[in-house]
């Protein structure tokens, strides 16, 4: 029976250590062996079961909901095997097994808790921290690799695999590298800058927590943001080269001829980069201005590193490059306040009584909630035909994020109840033919 001989692959013959799974099965006898492999196969097994069985009970509304279902689909099955299998090791131990007799259980117990532990803290730092998305990739991945080096531990496999890595060797004209020293750096650099971005999101919460109250300017804190993310992860890699082994004096030449070619590559990605923290310096727009960008108007909802995004009146999201915002015509239509001016079209008869219509409007406007008094609203003559007379009526409000429309149709209904209230005759195709209202929002 030599299905199991990992010793062959061991460096040294320190099976115990090096191999537990190896040292089970020559210390035990076979029925038993394969009796407690199948029980932890069953343990981990039904850890699975009760997770899908508790995934399709627990509701994914709300915050607290949400962060007990993440924890039950990345942790469920670890925690259910750990109980199960702990449960199997004392029953063994209380029916008068011995701890060498139950080590199977013991080991695979062990090798569950610790990859309980690392799925635990993974979810602490995906779901509670917030982490964006690199930084959850990066996090994966230290995940997957603790669990990786657990594993192969269990199966005397690691030892091995780093003695092989050791061995690697080879140079890239005066900078020699070493297989340990890659390795190292690799590991090194993925927790390194996960933990640099945590720091980086950290401190980007607390600005914005500051810019919402007015402590200090949103722009500002975006460019303290942008400025500190850039020189901890600038920082960080020059540490984790350093830390590896690798001579920055001889990567001199080499990265000069590599930024050349960057610059050219990502002339455009740098450009934006620049654009945008010059937008932000000179305070050209905030988040939640209402502008006007190359034709297209809207709220602006994020200003990123590449672009700023502009979510117009029907929802749907224009990125526009930082360069263009420098370049082209921008038009910040709540720059200094937020008071914005509206205005609409009414077309009424000729024979109408127009000083009675003009008093009406007015008072529409004043018993509208989202009128603003001051300034106070107008209502113009715009031009005169042979049968009508068209009225602009132009007020102004300070919530533009409430939207448009809503408001000038609620007026205009206002408006068409009092001139039929009044009198007031509004204009028509033909003399006999039903009276009509039309109006279109006017952005002044």
């Amino acid at each position: 029976m030599n299905f199991m001989r990992i010793d062959e692959v061991v460096m040294s013959g320190d099976g115990f250590y090096q191999s537990m799974a190896y040292h089970a099965y020559l210390s035990l006898e076979l029925a038993s062996f394969a009796l407690q492999c199948t029980l932890c196969l069953l343990s981990i097994a039904l850890g699975y079961l009760v997770r899908w069985r508790l995934l399709k009970r627990i509701p994914v509304q709300g915050q607290w909901p949400r962060l007990w279902h993440a924890g039950v689909q990345t942790t469920g099955p670890a925690v259910v095997a750990v109980i199960c299998m702990a449960a199997l090791f004392f029953m063994g131990r209380a029916l008068g097994q011995t701890s060498h007799e139950l080590m199977v259980l013991w080991k695979v117990l062990s090798l569950t808790l610790w990859v309980m532990a690392i799925r635990v803290s993974g979810w602490f730092f995906r779901h509670v921290l917030h982490p964006h998305e690199v930084l959850r990739i990066f996090l994966h991945l230290i995940e997957w690799s603790v669990v990786l080096v657990t594993v192969l531990t269990f199966f005397g496999l690691f030892q091995p695999l780093i003695s092989q890595v050791r061995s690697i060797e080879f140079s890239i004209g005066a900078q020699v590298f070493k297989g340990a020293n890659i390795l190292t750096g690799v590991l090194m650099g993925v927790v390194a800058l996960t933990v640099a971005g945590q720091i980086a999101d950290l401190v980007d919460r607390l600005l914005q927590r500051y810019a919402r109250q007015e402590t200090i300017q949103a722009n500002d804190a975006l460019i303290l943001t942008r400025l500190f993310s850039m020189g901890i992860f600038v920082f960080t890699l020059v540490g984790v080269l350093v830390s590896s082994g690798v001579d920055l004096t001889t990567l001199a030449a080499f990265a000069g001829a590599m930024g050349i070619g960057l610059g050219f590559g990502l002339q455009e990605f740098v450009v934006n980069f620049v654009s945008g923290v010059y937008v932000l310096i000179e305070r050209a727009l905030k988040v939640g201005d209402y502008v006007t960008i190359n034709q297209i108007t809207g709220r602006v909802v994020q200003l990123s590193s590449r672009a700023v995004v502009v979510r117009d009146s029907v929802g749907t999201e224009s990125l526009i490059p930082n360069s263009s915002v420098i370049k082209g015509v921008l038009q910040n239509h709540t720059l200094s306040n937020d008071d914005f001016r509206v205005s609409f079209l009414l077309k009424i008869a000729d024979v109408a009584d127009y000083p009675r219509a003009r008093d009406l409007i007015l008072q529409s406007l004043k018993t509208t909630p989202r009128v603003l008094p001051e300034p106070a609203g107008n209502v113009l003559i715009v031009s005169v035909a042979a049968s009508e007379v068209n009225l602009e009526t132009s007020f102004w409000i300070n919530d533009l994020q409430n939207g448009q429309k809503g408001l000038v149709s609620d007026l205009m209904f206002d408006i068409c109840m009092r001139f039929r209230q009044e009198g007031v005759l509004l204009a028509s195709q033909d003399a006999d033919g039903p009276k009509s209202i039309s109006g279109k929002p006017v952005v002044a």
